[in-house]
C-alpha cells in the first residue's frame, strides 16, 4: 500500500489549523473546559475538577453566563425567558442564555449547547473563542506575511494572553478571532482573480463582521476593528491591489453585514431601545486617558497574579476603587520594543522615499519572487496602535472619541487591541528584508532591559502584597518578554524567538484557569436536583430567590427563571410597579440581592456596591405578583406567616444549611 503524499504547501498551511481543530474536537468530546463553576460546589473534592483552582474573579462566567446557558438547554431554548426582573429578548441581552433564531448562525459559541447538550456545550463554548482566535489571526498574518510557521506561533502568542484568560463574560479572544477572520476574508476577496471567490469572500467577511458586532461589546469590537482595518488597508497598498476590486468587495461585505444588522434591529426594536435608554451601559461614553500606565505593562506579572500574590489584590493606588485581576490584566505590550518597531518603520519609509523603488524580495526565497514587503501595512498598524495607546493614556479632546468611536472604548478595554497590534507589528517587521538601524542587537538588548525595568516599576504600582512577589523573577520575566519580542523582528531567523515567546505565553496562560470536566458542580448539587424534583413539572418557571448569588445561579442552571440576580435589560413597566421613583437605580445593567421585608412594608432598593443592589420586598406584596407573577420561592428564611406561599419541600445543602422551597398560592 502506497503512502499518501500531500502537497508540501497543503502541509505547510494546513497543519496548524488542522491541529487546532483536532484538539478542539478532543476537548469537547472529553467535556473539558476552563470553567470556574467549581466555585458553586460545597463539596470537596469538587466534582469533575481535574486540576487548578476555580477563580472567584470569574463571577460573570459561573454566576451568569454558564447557568443561563444551561438553563436554556433545560428549558428547551425559550426565546424570551425572565432574566432577573424582566422578560428578556435573548437576541439583545448578552450572557443571558441561548437563543434559537437566524442570529444563532452568527453565534457559533452557542452551537454546542444546541446540538451537543449541556456538558459538551460548555466545553464547545469555552474553547471556541480560543479556536477562532487562533484560526483568524493565523489566516490574517499568513496572508500578509506568507510565513505559515511564524504566523502560527504568533497567533498562539496573541491569543493566549493574561487579558484573554482572566476575562470571562464576552471572552476577548472571541472578538479577536471574528475581527481577524473578517480582515482575512476581505484580503482574499481583494486578491483573487476569480469573481465567484471574491463574492464568496465578501459574504464570509460580512458574516464574521456581523458575528463581531453581535457579540454586543463595542469596547473590544471597535478597538479590534481599528487594528484589523489598518493592517488590511496597508496590505492593499503594499500589494497594489486594484482599487476597484477593493472598493466593491468591501462595499459588498459592508452592505451584507449592514442588511443583517437592519433586520436584527427591526426585529428587536423595543429591547434595543430599552438597553440604549439605560443609564448604564446605554448612555455610557468615555474619555481618553483613563488608565494608569502600569495596567498596560502588567502581563509579565501574571506568573505571580495567578498565585498567592494575586489573592492580595486590593484597591487601586490612591483611590477607593476596588480592583480585580480581569481589570488589571493586560495583553503582551512591551512598549520599549514596540517603540523600536515604530522607529524602524519610520526609517524604512524614509529609505523608501529616498530610493523610490520597491525593496528586494526576502533572501530566503520562501515566499516567492512576487512577495512585496509589508511596509505600509506595518506603518498603518503602528499608527493605529499608537492612536489606541494615546486614547488609553492621554486625555484627548472629546471630538477625537466621536470621530473614531473610541468614546465607546474604555481605557481599561484597550489592552486587547493593543496587544493584538503589538503582535501584528512584530510579525510584519520580521518580514522586512531591509533591516533599519533601530533593529539591531544592541537596541534589542536595550529594549529588553527597559521592558524589564518597567515591569518592576509596574509591580510596585500594582495593588498587591509585594512581599509575596519575587522581584528578581519579575525582572527576569520582563526581560524575557521584551527580549523575545524584539528578537522576532531583529534576528534573521524570527521563528525561533517566536516559538520561545509561544512557550512563554502558554506557561503564563495555563496558570490561570482550572481544568473542569463536565458540569458536576451544578448537575450534582442538591439544590439543583431537589428543585428539579419538587418543581420540575411546574408550568410557571419564575422563581424568587431570597438567598445569595450562588443560589441564584443554581436555580437558573436547574432550568428555572430566577427573577433575583442579574437583570440585563430593565423593564420599565415592571419596575415602575415594583419600585416607582427609583429609576436612577434600576434603569441600569444591575443585579439584585433579594431580602424579605416585613408584611406590608414598602419595597426599597439600596446600592451595595457598584451595580449590585439590595432589593427588600414583601414576598406577598401585590406589586410583586402584579408585575412578575412568580411561581416559586427559594429562601433561607422561614415564611410561617406568609399567606401567599406553601412549603413544598426543603433542600439540605452540602454546606449543612437548609434551603426552603415554597410554591406561590393565589391567596395573598
Amino acid at each position: 500500500m502506497g503512502v499518501l503524499k500531500l502537497p508540501a504547501a497543503l502541509v505547510r498551511w494546513g497543519a496548524f489549523p488542522a491541529a487546532v481543530g483536532v484538539g478542539f474536537v478532543g476537548l469537547v468530546a472529553a467535556q473539558i473546559s476552563g470553567s470556574s463553576i467549581g466555585i458553586l460546589s460545597d463539596t470537596a473534592p469538587i466534582p469533575g475538577l481535574l486540576a487548578g483552582t476555580p477563580r472567584a474573579v470569574r463571577s460573570d462566567e459561573y454566576l451568569l453566563v454558564t447557568p443561563s446557558n444551561l438553563s436554556s438547554v433545560a428549558q428547551g431554548f425559550p426565546s424570551d425567558p425572565w432574566i432577573g426582573l424582566a422578560p428578556t429578548d435573548l437576541e439583545v441581552a448578552v450572557h443571558s442564555g441561548v437563543s434559537v433564531d437566524w442570529t444563532t448562525l452568527f453565534h457559533p459559541d452557542d452551537w454546542g449547547y444546541l446540538f451537543l447538550g449541556s456538558g459538551p456545550g460548555l466545553a464547545f463554548s469555552w474553547w471556541w473563542s480560543f479556536v477562532i482566535s487562533l484560526w483568524g489571526i493565523f489566516a490574517l498574518l499568513g496572508l500578509i506575511t506568507r510565513a505559515p510557521a511564524l504566523s502560527a506561533a504568533l497567533a498562539v502568542v496573541a491569543t493566549f494572553t493574561p487579558y484573554s484568560a482572566w476575562w470571562s463574560a464576552a471572552p476577548p479572544s472571541l472578538l479577536l478571532g471574528y475581527g481577524a477572520m473578517a480582515g482575512a476574508c476581505l484580503i482574499v476577496g481583494w486578491r483573487t482573480r476569480r469573481l465567484w471567490l471574491a463574492v464568496l469572500a465578501a459574504a464570509a467577511a460580512a458574516g464574521f463582521g456581523l458575528a463581531l458586532v453581535l457579540v454586543l461589546y463595542p469596547p473590544w469590537a471597535v478597538s479590534v476593528a481599528i487594528v484589523v482595518a489598518a493592517v488590511s488597508i496597508g496590505h492593499a497598498i503594499d500589494q497594489r491591489f486594484r482599487w476597484r476590486r477593493v472598493l466593491w468587495v468591501t462595499g459588498l461585505a459592508l452592505g451584507l453585514a449592514g442588511a443583517g444588522l437592519v433586520v436584527w434591529y427591526a426585529q428587536n426594536t423595543d429591547a434595543i431601545a430599552a438597553l440604549a435608554g439605560t443609564y448604564y451601559p446605554g448612555s455610557r461614553v468615555t474619555k481618553g486617558g483613563e488608565i494608569d500606565l502600569f495596567q498596560l505593562l502588567s502581563s509579565p506579572l501574571n506568573f505571580w497574579t495567578a498565585g498567592a500574590a494575586g489573592a492580595t489584590v486590593g484597591t487601586m493606588p490612591g483611590t477607593a476603587q476596588f480592583a480585580n485581576l480581569s481589570g488589571l490584566s493586560s495583553s503582551w505590550i512591551p512598549l520599549p520594543a514596540m517603540a523600536l518597531v515604530a522607529v524602524g518603520a519610520g526609517q524604512l519609509v524614509i529609505n523608501r522615499w529616498r530610493d523610490r523603488r520597491v525593496s528586494a524580495a526576502p533572501t530566503d526565497g520562501s515566499s516567492g519572487a512576487n512577495f512585496r514587503p509589508p511596509l505600509w501595512a506595518l506603518v498603518a498598524v503602528t499608527v493605529a496602535t499608537g492612536v489606541l495607546l494615546a486614547w488609553a493614556l492621554i486625555p484627548l479632546p472629546d471630538w477625537v472619541g466621536y470621530v473614531t468611536q473610541l468614546n465607546r472604548v474604555q481605557a481599561s478595554r484597550t489592552p486587547l487591541a493593543l496587544g493584538f497590534g503589538a503582535i501584528v507589528m512584530a510579525a510584519l517587521a520580521a518580514r522586512m528584508p531591509k533591516r533599519p538601524a533601530a533593529w539591531t542587537l544592541p537596541w534589542a538588548v536595550a529594549a529588553a532591559a527597559l521592558t524589564s525595568a518597567l515591569t518592576v516599576w509596574a509591580a510596585f504600582r500594582f495593588p498587591w502584597d509585594t512581599a509575596l512577589v519575587p522581584m528578581a523573577l519579575v525582572l527576569a520575566s520582563g526581560f524575557v518578554l521584551g527580549g523575545l519580542y524584539a528578537a522576532v523582528f531583529c534576528l534573521s531567523r524570527p521563528l525561533w524567538p517566536a516559538l520561545a515567546l509561544t512557550v512563554y505565553a502558554l506557561l503564563s496562560w495555563v496558570l490561570i484557569n482550572p481544568v473542569q470536566q463536565g458540569i458536576g458542580p451544578i448537575s450534582e448539587d442538591p439544590v439543583v436536583t431537589d428543585l428539579q424534583t419538587i418543581a420540575g413539572d411546574s408550568d410557571n418557571r419564575r422563581v424568587v430567590v431570597f438567598s445569595d448569588f450562588r443560589t441564584v445561579a443554581k436555580v437558573r442552571a436547574a432550568g428555572f427563571q430566577s427573577v433575583s440576580g442579574q437583570t440585563p435589560i430593565p423593564d420599565a413597566a415592571v419596575m415602575e410597579v415594583i419600585a416607582p421613583g427609583d429609576e436612577l437605580k434600576w434603569n441600569n445593567y444591575v443585579k439584585y440581592l433579594w431580602t424579605p421585608a416585613e408584611r406590608g412594608a414598602p419595597t426599597t432598593i439600596e446600592t451595595i456596591v457598584g451595580t449590585t443592589l439590595l432589593l427588600t420586598v414583601d414576598p406577598c406584596a401585590d406589586s410583586l405578583h402584579e408585575a412578575v407573577d412568580p411561581g416559586w420561592i427559594v429562601s433561607n428564611d422561614v415564611f410561617d406567616d406568609a399567606p401567599c406561599v406553601e412549603l413544598e419541600g426543603t433542600s439540605l445543602r452540602d454546606d449543612g444549611t437548609t434551603l426552603l422551597i415554597y410554591r406561590y398560592t393565589q391567596s395573598r
